[in-house]
């Protein structure tokens, strides 16, 4: 057994369990704060989903449910029960194709529908246009409903229905929010399937609930509504870790449900949790209690830590002068990690521009995110996307080989990705002439990629010339559009006369080959975490050892989240308190909740630097604010007293 499952049980480990054991088993929902152990807790309580009614659920061949936000924490759970098969563990989109792939002819109805919808949109935004509505925009309607309409046409021919990353009706793919969609349109439409989820899922747990979408929640709220005493819902979160646009935050109880409470934070020093804490009281007023503590001549103590501000103008060069605070922190903790060039120190900023301008790839974050699709930012920011994998999973890798002088490995990479040790390509030729040719065409892509005048474009181009990687349909479209033409104006023009979602991907694809191909090694470094910088939204559910938040509203552009709203006068805070209280989720309720996912990272070290416009003032409402005590709040006039 795992570890974790034989770990001490705490209070509300007992109450989950009195929960699975009751007769019928009772729903509930757990709030659990940072570093408190809830994957620990959920997966005990799988653990005890077996032991309690195991036997019963295989003669039925049914299983437990648990629904995770990403793959990652899927294979964790999973390697924590020992892949015992009598759990299900997967993302939302993989359980929902799970349960609804069966119902072949439903999905059939429900795309058919759906696309009508899109059509009808369409035509009423075609129907509405005014006067001033440019030809090409109408164009572009009129080519977005005939897309759709051959979709419809296309709909008859289709036998099976798959689950793709991106959706192709013809084809009879669905992609991502086609998935969302369905299932909870089946969910909430359709008793009998309801029925039949319940009563192969007797029991589902929903891990990091106040990021689960709401229509989620209200699908397994049906399916529990319905078949009370027959399914046993569990959600596993907390609202103020809620900090997702999308997300449902808190859980409605429902009259029968019990909540569950674990105060407990197994992760924080002691000053960071003071400072947790205080953040925490502006919120929902949970106070978390224990911290981290470690062995001390074989007694466990607590870790006392550091925990501290900087407030600092504005108007300083940030790389320079968080270079200093990382200098000042490991003289004053007499802590020289603070300072090594490993990732010792974790930077968080508020959004990737901050890190890719930092580090070198601002072409290609611009590239791939402004005026995007929310897919094609989402796969440029953790390195999933389609534009971006040929790099990440072939031409640095292999080039990376190389220099290493590890051909071995060069040669793995080869067959796995280049067509030309395909068997069809390799009849009737000789292999010293094929592997010749391979490596004289892969030494020019390591050339390539040290000089400075090569583009992605570049790169991708000699990978199609040379047979190195087989680019998919939308590539192979892109680079005969970038190999036929110079002028960027015709590639605009070209990407414009496209249907509206190929349009965007087009735009950002035709900018992204422009991009420096220098800027694809510190890009690679970023996504695999190789970077000190980190997004303050990328790093929840994560831990590390010493910390610095980085709190600048003027470099971010991005106003969704204001730290200087967090700290203003007590008027101000007052009056956003009472209206996130009265149900207004704004600016100040999103930021609270992110600057206590950031705090509560830090495990040893946090330090909090807060570039502003006016430092004395500024200094002044952080103090009256009470999250950190003044003795904790410095100037740049520490970093300049430094020897």
């Amino acid at each position: 057994m795992s570890r974790r499952v034989d770990s001490p049980d705490t209070q509300a480990d007992r109450e989950i369990h009195a929960c699975i054991a009751a007769t019928p088993p009772q729903p509930f929902v757990v709030r659990a704060g940072a570093g408190s152990g809830k994957t620990t807790s959920l997966i005990k309580a799988l653990d005890w989903v077996m032991s309690e009614h195991g036997a019963t659920m295989r003669a039925k061949k049914q299983k437990v449910a648990c629904i995770t936000y990403t793959d990652l924490a899927a294979n964790e759970i999973l390697a924590d029960v020992n892949d015992d098969p009598l759990v299900h563990v997967s993302t939302i989109h993989s359980f929902y194709w799970t349960i609804a792939k069966t119902f072949q002819a439903d999905i059939k109805v429900w795309l058919k529908n759906d696309i009508h919808r899109r059509i009808s949109e369409l035509e009423e935004e075609f129907k509405n246009y005014g006067v001033r509505v440019r030809q090409t925009t109408r164009d572009r309607n009129k080519a977005d409903q005939a897309r759709y309409v051959q979709n419809l046409e296309a709909l008859g021919g289709v036998k099976t229905f798959n689950y793709g990353v991106g959706s192709d009706y013809a084809k009879g793919i669905l992609g991502h929010e086609d998935i969302l969609q369905l299932a909870d349109f089946l969910l909430q439409n359709r008793p009998l399937f309801r029925r039949v989820v319940a009563l192969n899922y007797p029991f589902v747990f929903i891990d990091e609930s106040q990021d689960t979408f709401p229509g989620v929640v209200k699908s397994f709220k049906d399916v529990e509504a319905q078949m009370q005493g027959k399914f046993c819902l569990g959600f596993f979160g907390d609202p103020m870790q809620s900090i997702f646009m999308r997300g449902a935050g808190d859980i409605p109880l429902e009259g029968h449900w019990r909540a569950i409470t674990k105060p407990e934070n197994f992760r924080c020093a002691r000053q960071i949790l003071d400072i947790a804490n205080a953040v925490r009281a502006q919120g929902d007023g949970m106070v978390q209690v224990r911290g981290l503590h470690e062995k001390v001549d074989g007694v466990l103590k607590p870790v006392e830590g550091s925990a501290r501000m900087f407030v600092l103008p504005n108007t300083q060069n940030r790389t320079e002068t968080l270079a200093k605070v990382r200098a000042w922190s490991g003289a004053t903790n007499n802590d020289q990690s603070w300072t090594t060039p490993d990732n010792a120190v974790k930077i968080l900023v508020i959004v990737h521009r901050m890190a890719a301008n930092r580090l070198g790839f601002g072409g290609i974050y611009s590239a791939l995110n402004d005026k995007t699709s929310e897919a094609m930012k989402q796969g440029m920011q953790d390195g999933t996307g389609w534009p971006v994998r040929p790099f990440l999973s072939f031409a640095l890798p292999v080039t990376a080989a190389m220099k290493a002088g590890n051909e071995f490995a060069a040669m793995n990479l080869l067959r796995e990705f280049s067509p030309r040790l395909a068997p069809a390509a390799l009849t009737g030729r000789r292999a010293a002439d094929v592997l010749c040719g391979l490596r004289a065409a892969v030494l020019k892509l390591v050339t390539m990629l040290d000089e400075t005048e090569t583009t992605v474009g570049d790169i991708a181009l000699h990978l199609r010339d040379e047979t190195l990687f087989e680019f998919d349909e939308r590539y192979a479209r892109l680079l005969s559009l970038v190999g036929s033409r110079t002028d960027a104006a015709q590639d605009t023009e070209a990407a414009d006369a496209a249907p509206t979602e190929v349009r965007t991907s087009d735009t950002a694809m035709l900018k992204f080959l422009k991009c420096s191909a220098k800027e694809l090694l510190p890009y690679e470094r970023y996504v695999s975490e190789g970077s000190p910088y980190a997004t303050q939204h990328g790093v929840k559910g994560a831990q590390f050892e010493r910390v610095i938040v980085v709190m600048d509203e003027e470099e971010s552009e991005y106003r969704t989240y204001n730290y200087e709203r967090v700290f203003a006068s007590a008027e101000a805070r007052a009056a956003d308190r009472a209206g996130a209280q009265g149900g207004d989720e704004n600016t100040w309720s999103r930021t609270i909740r992110l600057l206590y996912v950031c705090c509560t990272r830090a495990k040893r070290g946090l330090v909090l630097t807060f570039f502003v416009a006016d430092p004395a003032a500024t200094i002044e409402n952080v103090v009256a604010n009470g999250i950190l005590p003044r003795s904790a709040v410095f100037t740049h006039d520490a970093l300049t007293a430094m020897p």
